[in-house]
């Protein structure tokens, strides 16, 4: 009996690899992002401050960059909240734009205030662990 529904396309080996390869590439370019927005955040804002997940951003002029939030973090929380951005240009792995420190730190002192009394809970939590 022959069926009357259209069968998928065959996938060739050849295409899931290349599939796979592109997959690949992304995730290794992801991860050198990551080093930048990690490395910048310490360099110039504090320990505490680190990359999130970076987003690529296509601009008019065909170029990319990636954005990535800066997290300000807590041992034994975690992640509190974002207090800024970072673009890296997405050819030279370079930082092009920041948000400036003294607004990161503003931003961070008033997350930490605003969460406080779950950050210390955490914290003592982490201490008798």
């Amino acid at each position: 009996m022959v069926s009357n529904y259209a069968r998928p396309p065959h996938k060739t080996k050849a295409a899931t690899l290349t599939t796979q390869s592109r997959r690949g590439a992304k995730a290794k370019s992801q991860d050198a992002v990551r080093i930048v927005a990690n490395s910048y955040c310490l360099r110039n804002y504090a320990v505490g401050y680190t990359g999130g997940t970076p987003h690529r951003l296509c601009l008019r002029d065909e170029t990319a960059v990636w954005i990535v939030p800066v997290l300000l973090t807590s041992s034994g929380y975690g992640v509190v909240g974002e207090v800024g951005v970072l673009a890296i240009d997405e050819a030279t792995h370079e930082v092009v734009g920041a948000t400036p420190r003294n607004d990161v730190k503003a931003a961070g002192a008033r997350l930490a205030k605003e969460k406080r009394d779950v950050l210390d809970a955490a914290f003592r939590r982490a201490r008798t662990v």
